[in-house]
């Protein structure tokens, strides 16, 4: 009797330690279905905006930078963009270790671009604009161009995401389909809305597609 109810508090204990411990942003974006790997451009893509969303605006700092040192690079890279735009400036070390010497290309676009967000070792962004991957030398010189700008495009990137996102709103472009009304930011942090322009001249907005 006394080993049954041993047991039982063992398991009331352990129930209520994991209630108080939910599963982190992080762990979350790792175990998505379609994470982005080549030929999963149109598969889950909702999910992955959805899971980026929630790293960015509200995962510990500490874990962001413990996933730097993930094995799985897609997880490297989503924490470096992650602590890039939340200004974690203590984590430029090891981005700038990761922007020379990380083996994936898109680890290492995700490392330099965070150094530009941060405004931080110039050195670094220089030496990755003759990365051997195109992707990262157009980052660096993006993350170089940051380092002259009076913007702070971090606080920019910030307030955008913190405003959320809902699933339902979410939805693919396509041609002969009205453009929906939408705001943002421009890279100068000035607000802009669609209709503003909508009509008025000639528009071309580009999207970049790279996600991870």
């Amino acid at each position: 009797m006394r080993n049954t109810a041993w047991a039982l508090l063992t398991f009331i204990s352990l129930s209520i330690g994991s209630a108080q411990e939910p599963e982190s942003p992080i762990e979350r974006y790792r175990r998505l279905e379609f994470l982005p790997k080549d030929g999963n451009f149109d598969k889950g893509w909702k999910d992955r905006v959805l899971a980026e969303y929630d790293v960015i605006n509200a995962a510990d700092v500490q874990p962001l930078r413990a996933a730097l040192k993930d094995a799985d690079p897609l997880v490297r890279a989503v924490a470096a963009r992650a602590l890039g735009i939340r200004g974690d400036k203590d984590s430029a070390e090891v981005l700038a270790e990761m922007v020379k010497s990380d083996p994936d290309y898109a680890v290492r676009i995700r490392a330099v671009e965070s150094l530009g967000y941060l405004k931080m070792k110039a050195e670094i962004i220089e030496l990755a604009t003759k990365d051997k991957s195109l992707g990262v030398q157009w980052s660096a010189r993006m993350a170089a161009a940051q380092l002259k700008s009076e913007a702070d495009l971090a606080a920019a990137v910030r307030q955008a995401y913190a405003a959320g996102i809902k699933r339902e709103v979410i939805a693919s472009a396509k041609v002969g389909r009205p453009a929906l009304d939408f705001a943002a930011r421009t890279s100068d942090g000035q607000p802009f809305k669609l209709t503003s322009v909508l009509g008025k001249k000639p528009i071309a907005i580009y999207f970049a597609a790279f996600d991870g």
